[in-house]
């Protein structure tokens, strides 16, 4: 197959996408792959290509085994890393989760949503002391970065260090002062504090905020 026929299948396979054509785009992408002249970077990003279309359609074997190719193809595909600790992370495997977020952010070390995300790992599994220093890192290259604070905020809660998670939760408020679970929580440790009448303004906020969101998407 000469390059122009390779041409035409990635952009017959990218059409299917756009199109929404998923059955026919996993078609042409399997073509692609058949050809023997394709270079591994384009193999790389094939795999790619059916990884994300097997998501779409449900499909997370398909998912898992086309990023597993597409890092044999390319050791450096920091996406395929992060598609499968996000996969690893919906399936509540937090350890390999840890592992490919760490692999991913090794390419690309400024993605806050992955360290955002890593963060979230360590603290399901309990290692608050990691999960904040990832927050903290995340922080450090954004700082508005609003679920890194909200998150670091509830990982001080759980070891009972208030101050700092006052200090957190009321940032996130802060930045969005519609973020009904962040008045939530920060209420929660008033609570805990004593501090009732702070803690009951905090639970009356979040209530209607979240009656609002509520409210809102019924419209939508």
């Amino acid at each position: 197959m000469n390059e122009k026929e390779i041409s035409d299948l990635i952009v017959e396979a990218y059409t299917h996408q756009k199109n929404g054509q998923l059955s026919q785009a996993i078609q042409s992408w399997n073509a692609l792959l058949n050809q023997k002249s394709i270079t591994q970077d384009l193999a790389a990003n094939t795999h790619l290509n059916l990884g994300n279309l097997h998501l779409q359609q449900g499909n997370s074997d398909l998912a898992y085994e086309s990023m597993a190719k597409a890092i044999k193809a390319n050791p450096n595909s920091s996406e395929a890393f992060f598609c499968l600790a996000y996969m690893e992370q919906e399936k509540e495997n937090f350890n390999e989760a840890i592992d490919f977020f760490k692999s991913a952010l090794k390419l690309k070390p400024d993605d806050v949503g992955a360290l955002n995300n890593l963060g979230n790992c360590y603290d399901r599994l309990n290692k608050s002391k990691d999960s904040i220093e990832t927050y903290s890192k995340a922080l450090s290259i954004d700082p508005e970065y609003i679920a890194a604070y909200y998150n670091r905020g509830n990982a001080y809660s759980k070891i009972a260090d208030d101050k700092l998670a006052l200090q957190d939760l009321t940032r996130a408020i802060d930045l969005d002062n519609n973020f009904y679970q962040a008045y939530y929580n920060r209420g929660s440790v008033y609570k805990r504090l004593g501090k009732n009448d702070l803690a009951e303004k905090d639970f009356a906020n979040a209530q209607k905020l979240a009656k609002e969101e509520i409210e809102q998407s019924k419209k939508l």
